[in-house]
Order: C-alpha cells, then sequence, then structure tokens
C-alpha cells in the first residue's frame, strides 16, 4: 500500500488535515455535507501546465488536458428568439450556424391578420418568418395577436383585428 509523507508538522483537527512549514499551511477538508465515506486515488505527478484534474467517478484522478475547439454536438432542447437549437447556447460574440438554416414561410396577408395563426399561437419575441413569394423576413416585436412584426425590407406590418 502506498504511504502519503507530509516533510512539516501534520495537525488533524475536526476532520482536517493540515501541514505547515516556514509559516505557510496547506490545508484539505472534507466538505461538511458529505453523505458518505469515499477515497480519491491521486495522480502519480503533478501534471504539466493548463492540465485540469480529472475523474473516473470511481475515485481515480488523473491529469486531463482541458478542452479546446469547437462544438459540434450537445444534448438538450431550447428555444431562442425562435430558433430551435440542441443543447444550451450562450454567447456573447457570432452565432455561426452550418447546414440549412429554414424559416417558417407566411404571406404579409395573414401576417397582418391578427386573427391568423401565426399571431395566435407560439408568437414569441424574435420569432421569424419568411414570405417566399417576396422573400422579406418578417420577425415578431411582441408576444400579443397585435404586435408588430418588423419587415426585413424597413416596412413594419401591424397585425388588425
Amino acid at each position: 500500500m502506498a504511504r502519503t509523507t507530509f516533510s512539516g508538522p501534520v495537525v488533524s483537527q475536526n476532520g482536517f488535515i493540515s501541514e505547515s512549514d516556514n509559516g505557510k499551511v496547506i490545508t484539505i477538508s472534507a466538505p461538511s455535507a458529505l453523505a458518505a465515506d469515499y477515497g480519491l486515488v491521486l495522480p502519480p505527478n503533478d501534471g504539466t501546465s493548463g492540465q485540469v484534474l480529472t475523474t473516473d467517478g470511481s475515485g481515480v484522478t488523473s491529469w486531463s488536458t482541458n478542452g479546446t475547439g469547437t462544438v459540434t454536438s450537445v444534448g438538450g432542447t431550447g428555444t431562442v428568439n425562435g430558433l430551435t437549437l440542441t443543447g444550451t447556447v450562450t454567447s456573447t460574440g457570432n452565432l455561426t450556424l452550418g447546414g440549412a438554416f429554414v424559416l417558417p414561410t407566411s404571406t404579409a396577408a395573414a401576417i397582418g391578420d391578427s386573427a391568423n395563426a401565426i399571431n395566435t399561437t407560439g408568437k414569441t419575441v424574435g420569432k421569424m418568418v419568411v414570405d417566399y413569394a417576396t422573400g422579406i423576413i418578417y420577425t415578431a416585436t411582441g408576444t400579443t395577436p397585435t404586435s408588430v412584426w418588423g419587415a426585413s425590407d424597413g416596412t413594419p406590418v401591424t397585425p388588425a383585428p
């Protein structure tokens, strides 16, 4: 069995293990809400710059290189401004979408009618629809049936009752 060696005075008190050398202290402590005993096996070295400590879920830890690159697939679903995305997406910069980007279709007449389903079902701020006949993209500015639709040609449409 491996053993742990401390080079300075070691103190164990109230669940804490501390080592002091030259007036400096390292403290290892257990969380106050520990459900059961468990053990951790530390890696055989101190890793390299930029690595993070990971676990296999059974108490064996190792050093791993922190992830880099791009996200191509994540789990879960969510809807942002009428666009359904897979995963939780948070961005402070640009969001680049690959593949086919398809908007729901409608017509200017349907968008202008507050009783039409486009205005009464699932209307969210930022929801976008396209009128294929004109190529104009409309964006909802509100959630009510009479909320204005902004248009890509600059002409807003206010649904009439």
